[in-house]
C-alpha cells in the first residue's frame, strides 16, 4: 500500500526529539490519515524517527506557526496552500532546494 506523499513529507520535516511543537505537528497530521490504522502506522513511523533529528530554532518557529494554521480540513482541500500552511511544501516551488541536482 502506498504512504500518502503528505505522511512521508511529515516524517522527513518533522520528525524531532521531545514533543517539541514539530513533533506535535507532525502528529496532528498523521491525525489527518483516512484511516485509524493509517493514523496509527503514521504515528508509529514519527516515534521511531523521533530524536534523530536536530531541529534549529527557526524551524521550530516555523512549526510552531504552522500548528495555528493547519488542520485536518484544510489537508483535505490536497491544495498547495494547504501544503504550504502545514509545512508540507515550499512557499516558492522554483526554490532550488527542491531540486537536489541543480
Amino acid at each position: 500500500m502506498r504512504r500518502p506523499l503528505w505522511v512521508a513529507a511529515a516524517l522527513g520535516l518533522f520528525a524531532s526529539a521531545c514533543n517539541n511543537d514539530c513533533y506535535n505537528l507532525a502528529n496532528n497530521i498523521c491525525m489527518c490519515s483516512a484511516t485509524q490504522q493509517q493514523q496509527q502506522a503514521c504515528q508509529a513511523a514519527i516515534a521511531l524517527a523521533n530524536g534523530t533529528a536536530v531541529i534549529d530554532p527557526v524551524t521550530l518557529n516555523h512549526c510552531t506557526a504552522m500548528l495555528q494554521t493547519c488542520d485536518c480540513r484544510m489537508l483535505a482541500t490536497n491544495s498547495y496552500a494547504a501544503k504550504v500552511a502545514c509545512g508540507l511544501a515550499r512557499s516558492d516551488p522554483n526554490d532550488q532546494a527542491l531540486d537536489p541536482g541543480h
